[in-house]
């Protein structure tokens, strides 16, 4: 599972849309059916920076 998020979030930084974690975790959710907390995802994207 983590390969898929951080796939995403690279895409993500790519384009520029890391700053919206709800838009972010709405995406996971419907796309991938990934359920994790905002806080987790602010990890996350505090670790590829």
């Amino acid at each position: 599972m983590s390969d898929i998020i951080t796939t995403v979030l690279l895409e993500a930084k790519q384009k520029g849309k890391l700053k919206r974690t709800d838009v972010m975790l709405r995406f996971l959710r419907i796309k991938y059916k990934i359920k994790i907390t905002g806080r987790v995802l602010n990890k996350r994207i505090a670790s590829l920076a």
